[in-house]
């Protein structure tokens, strides 16, 4: 038998909010029945004995039966809208009894008595809002018989109310029900929270229970690893895991808006709509007073690999810590802002030369070499400065902030750890990568890009069984481009998915148009075409469209992908997998890729990268990792691929160590379309390995 989780959900919620209902019943019905036995005494010597007698002594048997079954319901806890429900009939029947109390005085001539027992069933009905209202139609139950029997007599009584009396009483009573209703839904509330705690509590210690499995998984395939590779492979098994806590972010209070409005919220420090405004000023000073402003931009060196790798928490912490350092460092007139994500900018005022400017700089550099220690993690980090002089350099805010980042950019490309001022030939560079840029946007619709193909060669038998297909970008303006200059700003620009469509199809074509059965062709992936499930859709179309077969598709990842977000990269190559296509992992031996993720992911083939190629020959060391590796993908059920071998020295060793396939100049550099047919014509590929 399945039960509805939500209905069980809500039974729990009702039995949590009416139990102190049961849980009050004693001291109620106490409470009743002295109350009842109170109005019988205050009656006793009146006409009205005989009837106070017997209401006193229902109330008081009614309330006996009512304790008796809270009390079987709170020793069983099954059943609940049996008990509920009989809990409210014999309330009801409860209140009507207090109503006739109330009644049977609608003729008495002694007006004393009467409100006296009137007192006592306002009294009741206040008093019940503790003990009943956890559940409303039980304090309703309760109070509308009374009520209504107080009300009529306070209407044709002729006992001397007034109509202001009639019509306060309804008051009173809106104002009791009122109170009733804030008090139950306090209650409700309070259930509520108890019961998502509880539920918060057991997640959160099937997380920990999830985590610690994980763990020991981890260190199970660890352990799996050292067996097969010896000491000098260690660097190919270190486990990384990257946590990201979830950081639920609370709306500010009113009086919080301005500040944040002009401040960083992590850091503290003046964000940029501050600093422009301080720069401003700075600069109308600078200028009365013929003095100079230096701007410099900072940029962490290696924070990224940081924040992906420790997680979002301690990449806060450290921005806090540099933070910190830096305002302990610089002057007290000086500006420290922060920028946005790992970026900062200082303001050096009063400035009567540039010297002054490059002492401070290198003393932020200085201070930001030092390792942090956080939460047991020593990290060292770096900054690259660039720095831009009023009013050498601009004279607005924005020209200054813009060419101290473009000097920034230039130290980062040195190498990092360093300063550089800024100057104009810097501009020059910025305004042709921004033309580039412009010229790839139409790239695609000038037909400006082509592919070629590098051959791979099975290391055994010496054919050609792959090609590695690579974009190439010819420009009608500029010319010949390498991918290291396209390639990253197709990514910048969000361009690499309309091209990345486009290198499917026209491989897909090349496949379809030449007749190469049995050979498979390659395709790298961008790590953000690998957050698009769409991609998939688009490349199983492509494959039907053209009726070539799947498993002549291959795509290449790196190894940085399955770090950044595993459980996406799996969902998206289990998709390509499941059409048909191979999966490669490329430049393998240059990460930190863990032995669980390639045995999680549907990887079919391991691309050793050739800086373990390069040299090998002399290397014993290189040797004896690329064995390893050799072992580890045969046991993994994966083919190898070596890239970059150029020497024979190299295939020789390559071969003696059982690799798979081949890749490299010494075969083939890339080959334009029509040379892949006459490659694949001759025996070139053979006997270069023979």
């Amino acid at each position: 038998m399945y039960t509805d989780s939500s209905s069980q959900t809500k039974q729990v919620f009702r039995s949590k909010q009416v139990e102190p209902r049961f849980k009050s019943t004693r001291s109620g019905g106490i409470g009743n029945i002295i109350a009842a036995i109170l109005v019988y005494l205050i009656l006793r010597d009146t006409s009205l004995s005989e009837s106070a007698a017997y209401i006193t002594t229902a109330i008081t048997v009614i309330s006996i039966i009512r304790i008796v079954l809270s009390g079987q319901y709170l020793r069983c806890k099954s059943n609940l809208q049996k008990y509920l429900f009989s809990h409210l009939a014999l309330t009801l029947i409860i209140g009507s009894l207090w109503g006739m109390y109330a009644y049977i005085h609608l003729n008495t001539s002694d007006e004393t008595l009467r409100n006296q027992v009137l007192l006592i069933n306002f009294g009741l009905i206040a008093g019940s809002i503790a003990t009943l209202s956890t559940w409303m139609l039980s304090y309703l139950a309760y109070i509308l018989p009374q009520s209504i029997a107080i009300f009529y007599i306070f209407v044709i009584s002729e006992a001397g109310y007034n109509i202001y009396v009639a019509v306060a009483f309804p008051i009173f009573i809106l104002i009791m029900i009122m109170t009733s209703l804030r008090f139950n839904r306090n209650h409700k509330s309070e259930v509520e929270l108890k019961l998502n705690n509880k539920q918060l509590i057991k997640d959160l210690n099937n997380e920990i229970g999830i985590r610690e499995r994980v763990q020991l998984e981890l260190e199970h395939n660890k352990q799996d690893l050292e067996k097969k590779v010896n000491e000098r492979t260690q660097e190919l098994v270190d486990i990384n895991l990257s946590l990201e806590k979830v950081i639920d972010k609370k709306e500010r209070a009113e009086e919080d808006l301005q500040y944040l409005a002009y401040h960083d919220e992590l850091t503290g420090l003046p964000n940029k709509n501050l600093l422009v405004d301080r720069i401003n000023q700075s600069i109308k000073t600078a200028g009365r007073d013929k003095q100079k402003i230096a701007i410099l931009f900072l940029d962490l060196d290696r924070f990224k690999n940081i924040n992906d790798s420790l997680g979002h928490t301690i990449g806060d912490t450290l921005l806090k810590e540099v933070s910190d350092r830096l305002y302990k460092t610089l002057r007290s007139h000086d500006t420290i802002s922060r920028n946005g994500g790992d970026e900062f900018v200082v303001v050096l005022e009063r400035l009567k030369n540039t010297n002054e400017a490059i002492h401070v700089a290198k003393k932020v550099i200085n201070c930001l070499t030092d390792p942090f220690d956080i939460l047991s993690h020593k990290i060292h980090i770096g900054a690259s400065v660039g720095i831009s002089i009023y009013p050498t350099d601009g004279d607005t805010s924005l020209i200054l902030l813009r060419n101290a980042d473009t000097a920034m950019y230039r130290a980062k490309q040195s190498g990092g750890n360093q300063l550089q001022f800024y100057d104009k030939s810097m501009s020059n560079q910025l305004r042709d990568r921004l033309e580039i840029e412009a010229e790839l946007h139409g790239a695609l619709e000038r037909d400006e890009f082509y592919m070629v193909y590098q051959p791979q060669i099975d290391c055994a038998t010496g054919r050609t069984i792959g090609f590695e297909s690579l974009i190439r970008w010819h420009n009608e303006k500029h010319g010949q481009f390498g991918p290291d200059r396209f390639i990253p700003l197709l990514e910048e620009t969000g361009l690499i998915y309309s091209v990345g469509e486009w290198v499917v199809s026209e491989v897909a074509r090349f496949i379809q148009t030449h007749h190469v059965d049995g050979i498979t062709f390659s395709i790298n992936l961008s790590a953000l075409q690998s957050n698009d499930l769409g991609y998939i859709s688009y490349v199983n179309k492509v494959i039907n469209d053209t009726g070539i077969d799947a498993s002549q598709m291959e795509f290449e990842i790196t190894e940085t992908l399955l770090i950044k977000d595993f459980e996406k990269t799996k969902v998206f190559l289990d998709g390509l997998h499941n059409i048909g296509c191979a999966i490669a992992l490329d430049d393998f031996g240059t990460g930190y890729t863990s032995m669980n993720y390639l045995a999680r992911l549907p990887i079919d083939v391991i691309k050793i990268d050739k800086s373990l190629v390069r040299n090998i020959d002399v290397n014993s060391n290189l040797q004896s990792i690329v064995r390893a590796i050799v072992t580890m993908s045969v046991s993994l059920g994966m083919k190898n691929i070596f890239e970059g071998i150029e020497t024979t020295e190299e295939l020789a060793v390559i071969k003696n160590l059982k690799g798979h396939i081949i890749q490299g100049y010494l075969f083939s550099k890339p080959l334009i379309e029509n040379e892949v047919d006459d490659w694949l014509a001759s025996d070139t590929s053979l006997s270069l390995v023979k």
